[in-house]
């Protein structure tokens, strides 16, 4: 298959780590420096799974900072992006994976789209309604910083 996974921390590198190994997955950042490391086979994040797995393992991935090259031709987006969580308002930030399933509607509608950013409750509903999007599904992650890739397994 062909995986596109949106956001390279914890939760999507690991994930695209996990997933390049018996599919073809790029990884979308929008940071440089994170793209440039992944494609030289090291972590931008302290992971000892995922370094040794970039290290070691025959992985089919490409880190790009060109989402549309990503989600072009890609079954599956897999949206790690940031939801930043204001305590004080009590309010999750989705803006970046609104970006991204903006984006993806736009190159790709057909792609099957999985959340694995942190939401709030009814976010997956409420987001397909706002696009008229059937492709939108939700898949909680429960990870350790520094193990994710190991608790992805």
């Amino acid at each position: 298959m062909k995986i596109a996974v949106a956001g390279v921390g914890y939760v999507g590198l690991s994930i695209a780590v996990l997933l390049a190994q018996h599919n073809e997955v790029k990884a979308v950042d929008i940071i440089q420096e994170k793209v440039d490391l992944i494609n030289n086979k090291k972590s931008p994040i302290q992971d000892e799974y995922i370094e040794k797995y970039l290290k070691e393992k025959k992985l089919n991935l490409i880190a790009t900072l060109d989402a549309k090259e990503a989600y072009r031709d890609a079954d599956f987006v897999v949206i790690a992006a940031p939801t930043n969580y204001d305590s004080n308002k009590n309010f999750f930030d989705t803006s970046a994976v609104e970006a991204v399933i903006k984006q993806v509607m736009e190159i790709n509608p057909n792609a099957i789209m999985v959340i694995k950013s942190t939401v709030p409750v009814g976010y997956t509903t409420a987001i397909r309604e706002k696009t008229g999007s059937r492709n939108i599904i939700f898949s909680p992650e429960f990870l350790r910083e520094s193990m994710a890739l190991y608790d992805n397994g």
